[in-house]
């Protein structure tokens, strides 16, 4: 029996949004942080440099991801150390002497330079610390603000720990795990309640928070659908103001739009179904994947050349289909859920262009006018994404041939022809017959269509394997007619 999913309405009810909302449970929070032994060893070295007459009493505290997970009774190997009174650089070379004092060797220092105008509003220190050599991000405690209404470029300068807080993403991220005293400091006062109520909100006013930043609208679909948040009504409305979502496409790099939709798909803990269904629901799937300021410079065409318009309910379409996939890979998994962090890399890769192929379906055989002609698929993993070149291969290749593979399913099975399909299309031919199915179950009018549609491809994958056509994208010619030319 094929499950399917439909895709949300554009006009959902206040009413219907709200239940949907609701946390489906209240977490219980670990009364108090648990530090493994590697974890003992790195704190008690930081606060040995910090005790140096150098040190000048710098207090050190441990931010954000870290005190979440621990919290939630997860381990987490990414440690941001703030300081409230030098900067990380000038820190990280204060370790750096301390090792150089106890004849140990000094380590390498990354320096992520402050930018501005790309949302980056701090300089950040980077080193591998102690005998484990773990990664530690280290950084000032940061104070904003900003002229008026410009919300552009901030004057940035060392703030206190409420100052920080409040300029965070998240509550849930807002939390401070103090080094000296061992405690977790929630100085939003409703980090700690919304991380147990499964909440997603911003410390001040949402349209504040993500202007400061705008990548945190897309941060915000990730949290929520890794920790199954339900998104407040303000920050709802916040994230689907013009405003922001044009600073997305203007002040975000699409290198950091790419990545954070890789960690939507394929991160720790990820739901991509979920992360696309809130995308879908904000109206962020243009700013993501097909922005208009892109467009503008190479627009939608047919491979003639003439100028096609994007339909209006493209992104309803997308995320049906992405729903359809997501329900198709997790039904045939353990328990009707995909646990992503379990999956091999390739796996992870499998799935990552399955559901990119999915939301790319509906611009199928439609091109961009530039230079090489290329498909809407490859533009938008190359270029809007910034995504590997084998992702977008893969992709425009799975695309390129769905509407053979449809063709192969409904057709009497020609074991010659079929062969020759699977070796054209290669090694993604399984992930491609995917995609194939999921459209026509989407496309199909009735739930007795979508059970023929199903039945017809697990007879033609039946056929596939009796006339042992596996790999055969992998067998060599016979003839090697460069050689009998010779």
């Amino acid at each position: 029996m094929v499950k399917r999913l439909a895709a949300p309405s554009s006009g959902t009810g206040k009413k219907q949004r709200a239940q949907q909302q609701e946390p489906s449970v209240t977490r219980v929070l670990a009364p108090a942080v648990r530090l493994t032994q590697a974890e003992e060893q790195l704190f008690a070295l930081l606060l040995a440099v910090a005790a140096q007459p150098a040190g000048g009493g710098v207090a050190l505290r441990v931010a954000g991801g870290w005190v979440r997970d621990k919290l939630l009774g997860r381990e987490s190997d990414d440690v941001d150390v703030v300081l409230d009174r030098m900067t990380g650089r000038a820190f990280a070379d204060l370790v750096n002497a301390f090792e150089e004092a106890q004849g140990r060797q000094a380590r390498a220092v990354g320096v992520i330079k402050a930018n501005p105008e790309q949302s980056k509003h701090l300089e950040t220190a980077t080193m591998q610390i102690g005998e484990g050599q773990r990664w530690v991000d280290l950084v000032n405690l940061r104070a904003e603000t900003y002229s008026g209404e410009d919300h552009r470029i901030p004057t940035v300068q060392f703030g206190t720990p409420q100052q920080d807080a409040e300029r965070r993403d998240f509550t849930i991220n807002s939390l401070f795990y103090n080094l000296h005293t061992r405690q977790v400091e929630d100085l939003t006062g409703r980090g700690l309640d919304d991380l147990r109520h499964a909440r997603l909100r911003t410390p001040l006013e949402p349209r504040v928070t993500f202007l400061d930043d705008p990548l945190r609208v897309l941060r915000a679909v990730r949290f929520a659908s890794r920790f199954d948040c339900s998104l407040e009504e303000d920050l709802r409305a916040a994230a689907q103001l013009e405003e922001v979502r044009g600073a997305l496409v203007r002040k975000v790099s699409r290198e950091r739009v790419g990545k954070e939709l890789s960690a939507m798909l394929t991160g720790s803990a990820a739901h991509p179904e979920r992360a696309l269904r809130l995308l879908h629901e904000l109206h962020l799937c243009e700013s993501v994947f097909l922005p208009l300021a892109l467009l503008e410079k190479t627009p939608v065409c047919r491979p003639d050349g003439q100028e096609e318009q994007v339909e209006e309910n493209v992104w309803a379409r997308s995320y049906a289909y992405v729903s359809e996939m997501y329900t198709q890979i997790a039904s045939a998994s353990t328990g009707d859920v995909l646990d992503v962090d379990s999956m091999s890399a390739d796996d992870k890769h499998k799935l990552h262009v399955r559901v990119l192929a999915s939301i790319l379906l509906p611009f199928r055989g439609l091109c961009v006018r530039d230079k090489r002609r290329r498909s809407v698929a490859t533009f938008v993993v190359q270029d809007s994404l910034k995504l590997p070149n084998r992702d977008a291969k893969d992709v425009d290749n799975m695309l390129a041939h769905v509407n053979e593979l449809q063709a192969a399913t409904v057709n009497s099975f020609d074991r010659v022809k079929v062969g020759l399909l699977i070796r054209s299309v290669g090694s993604q031919w399984e992930l491609c017959r995917d995609v194939a199915l999921v459209q026509e179950l989407v496309d199909c009018g009735s739930a007795d269509e979508a059970a023929e549609v199903s039945k017809r491809y697990d007879d033609f994958n039946t056929q596939v394997s009796g006339a042992d056509l596996d790999g055969v994208w992998e067998l060599k010619p016979l003839l090697n007619v460069s050689r009998v030319v010779s």
